[in-house]
């Protein structure tokens, strides 16, 4: 998958809501005062994507207020699964 698609997907599932986040990235999200809906929003208007190692992808996107937030995802079976924030 190249750039282009997977962050054609990311978007996708991000408006669907078909989001995970895993408990590295919510104990990162908690200690940041990150909130779900801004992770949401990262991903629903990312713009940009870069794979990374072990079929992972780094998104660069804005939270709800307009604050950068970089997030470390993969796609599994239809689903964006955030590791790391």
């Amino acid at each position: 998958m190249d750039a282009k698609a997977a962050l054609a997907d990311v978007r996708g599932y991000a408006v669907a809501n078909r989001i995970r986040i895993g408990r590295h990235a919510w104990e990162r999200m908690a200690e940041r005062g990150v909130q779900y809906e801004d992770v949401r929003h990262a991903l629903a208007t990312a713009r940009s994507c870069k794979a990374q190692d072990r079929g992972r992808w780094k998104v660069f996107g804005n939270d709800r207020d307009g604050d950068e937030l970089v997030l470390v995802i993969v796609i599994e079976a239809g689903v964006v699964v955030v590791t790391v924030y």
